[in-house]
């Protein structure tokens, strides 16, 4: 007979204000009630809307190693699909540095959308600066979108890649067995350009984008922090709690590292870096990124804040 396992209590995003509870070193000021998107996000989760026109692209973003999960997005496109969508599941490369991904999606965009079509993107980790790097180098484009929802994006760079590739300014809290071996993959041909751009050894253009974003563009971003990993895939609680006590942060970046100055925010809590396309944990990921479709869709047209 099977073991009884007791079943995993549905996420909800309620909660974000209960990080001092955890990490109470943490320093966050939450952002100016126009820029601050939770609740429209809360209310969509719970009363989903669902109004997104059809004939609008939905473009599917994934974040580093993506490639090799093949399932990320799956779930999510079937249902959008389902619903009269046409989606775009983004290929990605980590070997492509946020430069060259971002023109990789500006050629793809150009190519698929049809005359005068509208789109959508939903982007996860990496994924979100690369699809920044599209729009803010593509006028077209730009003005074509109507949303882009970035999660968990690497506003700041990753403090477990900086010490992997040996560029933190800090001493190793301590010896990580795998590291070695992790330093190894990273400056392979197929992984090198894109781990760098997660890393304080990221290309300066970045920070200059970041900087001068479209004034029109219509978006938010996803922080999050949690208190315990969903998975044993690619989560370092551990090492993050040794490097700065009481810090908040989603298993793979600090809290401070995730936000984007004067942009839009939804802050959400017991969220892992990975579950957004992993699930686990009680995480619903298709509902949470319909949501956000929702969530983008309710602010543009003038039921929530636009200004930044």
């Amino acid at each position: 007979m099977r073991p009884f396992l007791p079943r995993k209590k549905p996420w909800t995003p309620e909660g974000f204000d209960d990080w001092p509870l955890h990490f109470p070193a943490t320093e966050l000021a939450r952002p100016a009630a126009h820029l601050d998107w939770t609740e429209q996000f809360i209310s969509c989760w719970h009363a989903p809307v669902q109004c997104l026109p059809r004939s609008t692209l939905v473009v599917l973003v994934a974040g580093l190693f993506s490639e090799w999960l093949p399932r990320c997005f799956q779930e999510c496109a079937q249902t959008l699909r389902s619903a009269g969508y046409q989606v775009l599941r983004m290929s990605v490369r980590s070997s492509r540095g946020v430069m060259a991904q971002g023109r990789h999606i500006s050629k793809v965009l150009t190519t698929e959308l049809k005359q005068e079509q509208r789109f959508v993107i939903l982007a996860h980790s990496k994924g979100g600066l690369d699809a920044l790097a599209a729009l803010s180098h593509n006028k077209a484009l730009s003005d074509a979108c109507d949303g882009i929802a970035l999660v968990q994006p690497p506003a700041g760079p990753s403090t477990v890649m900086d010490e992997v590739l040996g560029c933190s300014t800090q001493q190793p809290t301590q010896g990580y067995p795998l590291d070695r071996v992790s330093r190894a993959l990273a400056k392979t041909p197929w992984m090198a350009d894109g781990t760098r751009d997660i890393s304080s050894l990221r290309d300066p253009q970045i920070t200059h984008m970041l900087n001068h974003l479209p004034a029109d563009l219509h978006f938010a971003h996803v922080v999050s922090w949690t208190c315990a990993p969903s998975s044993r895939f690619d989560t370092h609680h551990a090492r993050l709690n040794a490097r700065r006590p009481g810090w908040a942060h989603d298993g793979q970046f600090y809290l401070d590292n995730q936000i984007i100055n004067g942009v839009p925010q939804i802050c959400l809590p017991r969220l892992d870096h990975g579950q957004p396309i992993l699930g686990g944990g009680g995480f619903d990921a298709t509902r949470f990124w319909l949501t956000l479709l929702d969530t983008l869709h309710e602010t543009r047209s003038g039921r929530g804040s636009q200004t930044r």
